[in-house]
């Protein structure tokens, strides 16, 4: 008889041992996706990635092209076989000034310095200036990114604003952001950009989810010059 009542609850006690298994093991796997789930996920579009492409880094919202430099005050360099440097803004700046009435950008022959206000944005009465990521001598203007929108669409191709002759290229570079490290810092940017702008930012995206351009001007419109000067260092 006790045999028997035994064997009656083996199935209950069975399904209580597999009950608690099955959630020890579903909340590991929950605690590795929160701890390391950015990783795996980030090896796994390393992994998809086509072998010598081009690579493009999903920052957060914004992109990061592994073949330039980025300053932290959000500008970049890319040096071209001509041993002249592009200089551009980011795709986190672009999204972030958006349309605006004047791009003001050095003229040739202008002597630019590294972390130093190079050009500006304006709008009205409210502009913000960005910084030069390189030393240099400015040898030539981008006339696309004065007449066009190509610095807000494509700000890492099209988009470049000018040419420098470079001065102190080995030097400069020391100051600047490639790779994993320019990826995390625009991440940093764009999560203190939420941060400061939630809940708010949610009425400033598209429906893909990707931020619109002139993000400061829809969350400040009588500010959004303030707003672009703190993330850019000036």
């Amino acid at each position: 008889m006790i045999g028997q009542e035994f064997l009656a609850a083996y199935p209950a006690k069975l399904m209580e041992y597999s009950l608690g298994a099955s959630y020890l093991v579903c909340f590991t796997l929950f605690w590795r996706y929160l701890n390391g789930g950015r990783a795996v996920v980030a090896e796994a579009v390393r992994a998809v990635r086509p072998a010598g492409a081009t690579a493009t880094a999903i920052a957060g919202w914004f992109t990061v092209p592994a073949d330039v430099l980025l300053h932290p005050g959000h500008t970049w360099a890319r040096a071209g076989a001509d041993g002249l440097v592009e200089v551009g803004m980011d795709d986190f700046a672009a999204r972030l000034i958006g349309p605006v009435e004047r791009l003001g950008l050095p003229s040739p022959g202008t002597a630019v310095a590294q972390g130093c206000p190079a050009f500006v944005a304006a709008d009205g009465a409210q502009k913000v200036e960005l910084v030069s990521p390189v030393d240099g001598q400015v040898a030539e203007v981008n006339p696309l990114a004065l007449r066009a929108d190509a610095w807000q669409v494509e700000p890492y191709s099209a988009g470049w604003l000018f040419k420098v002759r470079p001065e102190r290229l080995p030097a400069n570079r020391r100051q600047l952001l490639a790779g994993e490290a320019a990826q995390r810092w625009v991440e940093q940017a764009g999560a203190a950009l939420a941060a400061e702008a939630s809940p708010q930012l949610g009425v400033v995206l598209q429906d893909g989810g990707a931020p619109v351009h002139g993000i400061a001007r829809e969350l400040a419109p009588g500010g959004w010059a303030e707003i672009c000067r703190r993330y850019f260092r000036t």
